[in-house]
């Protein structure tokens, strides 16, 4: 059976997902020319890294807790300095800036960004209640790999 901080975690995840799918659907719907040609890359790497973390939760994954804690608390980061900080370069895109549906960009970016959080902050809480759940090998792992 699984542990409730795991339950937490996969709610998380699904929650991570459905506000990267909204925050998508908004970019899908303002046209691959509203963003810079920068932006449009950085989001697809971070498309990526959205994609492989929340694969890793979902499926329950031993790295789970680690991807979600770093990749979660990155994403959040870049999504925020991305869309809540006035222009400061090329992978700049304020929401208050978006001219069409601007409420449901506000939506998208806020969805995302607490997923993102929500995701970060349920990993720490499962690494820092069980430490055996880092990424390192186990002793146990070691000692059979090492009869082999």
């Amino acid at each position: 059976m699984k542990s409730s901080r795991d339950q937490r975690l996969f709610i998380a995840g699904l929650a991570f997902a459905g506000g990267s799918a909204i925050h998508l659907i908004d970019h899908l719907r303002r046209g691959q020319g509203s963003v810079s040609d920068a932006l449009y890359a950085a989001g697809d790497i971070s498309l990526v890294v959205q994609v492989a973390t929340i694969t890793l939760v979902l499926t329950r994954h031993r790295l789970a807790p680690v991807a979600a804690t770093s990749a979660g608390l990155s994403l959040a980061l870049g999504f925020g300095a991305a869309h809540w900080l006035p222009r400061w370069s090329s992978i700049s895109d304020p929401v208050w800036s978006i001219h069409s549906l601007t409420w449901f960009s506000y939506v998208a970016s806020i969805a995302e960004i607490l997923g993102a959080l929500a995701l970060a902050f349920t990993g720490l809480a499962i690494i820092r209640a069980d430490p055996q759940r880092s990424p390192r090998p186990r002793t146990t792992d070691l000692d059979a790999t090492a009869s082999h």
